[in-house]
C-alpha cells in the first residue's frame, strides 16, 4: 500500500501537466498519483505522458470528481490538489506533513495565507470568506478558508464518508460531513496564485453556486448543532416580536386606545414561536448528545 494518494480533478486546465510532473518528481514513490480527468483527447494524452494514472471522470461536478479518485485510491493517506497552476507543490507537501504528524484527521491549505493579487476577485474572496464564517459559526471548526483545492485526510477519516452521497458544496462537503463524525479539521497558511490560460472549472455561475454550498452547510447544521441554529432564529424571532410589540405600545401611550389589535398578534404570535423555536432547539440539542453518548458505548 502507498503510504500517500494524490488525486488530481482536470477539465482542460493548461497547466495540468507541468503540475503533475512536478508531483510525480516531488513525492517519487511514495505516493500514488490518480488524476481524474474530463478534459478533450489531446489534454487526456498530455496528461497520460505524466506518467499518472489517468482515469476518465464518468460522473459530473467537482465533489464527485473527488470522490471517484478517493475510491480508487490505495493511500494511507487521502489528499487532492487543484493542478491548475494556482497552488505550490511545496506548500502541498506541508498540507500533506501536518495530516502524516498527526495534527488533524483533515488538514487543508488556508489560501489566504498569502493570496497573490489578482489570483481571487473582490466578490469571490467575499464569497469564501462568508461562507467559511457561516462553517464556523455553525460548525465550531478552526477553518479559514472552507473551500479551498488542497487538503488531505487520514484513511479512516475518509472511510467514514466513502458511501455518502454527494451534494454541491464544494470543498465544505468534505468539511461538513467529517464535523458531524466528530473529526478534528484545521487548515494552515499557503500561497495562491493567479490562475493563467483558463478559468475555473467549478462552476460558472458562482452567485447560485454559493448559494447552493450556505444551503447545504445550514441543512446539515441541523444535525450538527441545532441549538445555535434554532437558537438563533428563536432569537431573531423573539427580537422582531419585541420591536413590533414596542409600536403597539407606543401607539397606545399616544392615543389612549388599542387600536392596533392585527399588530398586537403578529407581535405575540412572533415571540411565541421564537419561544417555540428555541426549545425545539435545546430539545433536538439533548437528544442530539444522548444519540452521540450511547454511539460511544457501543
Amino acid at each position: 500500500m502507498p503510504e500517500l494518494s494524490i488525486i488530481a480533478p482536470t477539465m482542460n486546465e493548461p497547466d495540468a501537466p507541468k503540475t503533475i510532473l512536478e508531483l510525480v518528481r516531488s513525492f517519487g514513490k511514495s505516493a500514488e498519483i490518480i488524476v481524474i480527468d474530463k478534459s478533450n483527447e489531446k489534454n487526456r494524452k498530455e496528461l497520460v505522458r505524466t506518467g499518472a494514472r489517468v482515469i476518465t471522470q464518468s460522473s459530473s461536478g467537482y465533489e464527485n470528481a473527488l470522490m471517484e479518485g478517493f475510491r480508487a485510491a490505495r493511500g494511507g493517506i487521502i489528499s487532492t490538489i487543484d493542478p491548475d497552476g494556482t497552488y505550490s507543490v511545496e506548500d502541498f507537501r506541508r498540507v500533506v506533513s501536518a495530516v502524516a504528524s498527526g495534527k488533524a484527521d483533515f488538514v487543508s491549505g488556508n489560501r489566504f495565507g498569502k493570496l497573490h493579487r489578482g489570483a481571487m476577485t473582490p466578490t469571490i474572496a467575499f464569497g469564501n470568506k462568508f461562507l467559511t464564517w457561516l462553517y464556523r459559526l455553525l460548525y465550531k471548526q478552526r477553518i479559514h478558508d472552507g473551500l479551498s483545492g488542497s487538503f488531505a485526510m487520514t484513511r479512516k477519516a475518509f472511510e467514514s464518508i466513502r458511501e455518502e452521497e454527494t451534494y454541491r458544496a464544494g470543498t465544505l462537503f468534505f468539511e461538513i460531513e467529517l464535523a458531524r463524525r466528530g473529526f478534528k479539521l484545521v487548515d494552515i497558511p499557503i500561497s495562491y496564485r493567479p490562475r493563467v490560460g483558463s478559468t475555473s472549472q467549478i462552476s460558472r455561475a458562482k452567485p447560485v453556486y454559493g448559494m447552493n454550498i450556505a444551503r447545504h452547510t445550514i441543512r446539515f447544521a441541523r444535525d450538527y448543532n441545532p441549538l445555535l441554529l434554532f437558537g438563533s432564529i428563536g432569537l431573531v424571532l423573539i427580537i422582531l416580536g419585541i420591536v413590533v410589540g414596542a409600536f403597539v405600545i407606543s401607539n397606545y401611550l399616544y392615543t389612549g386606545t388599542l387600536n392596533e389589535i392585527g399588530r398586537a398578534l403578529i407581535a405575540f404570535m412572533l415571540v411565541v414561536l421564537g419561544f417555540l423555536s428555541i426549545l425545539g432547539g435545546l430539545i433536538l440539542d439533548l437528544l442530539l448528545r444522548v444519540e452521540k453518548e450511547l454511539l460511544k458505548r457501543r
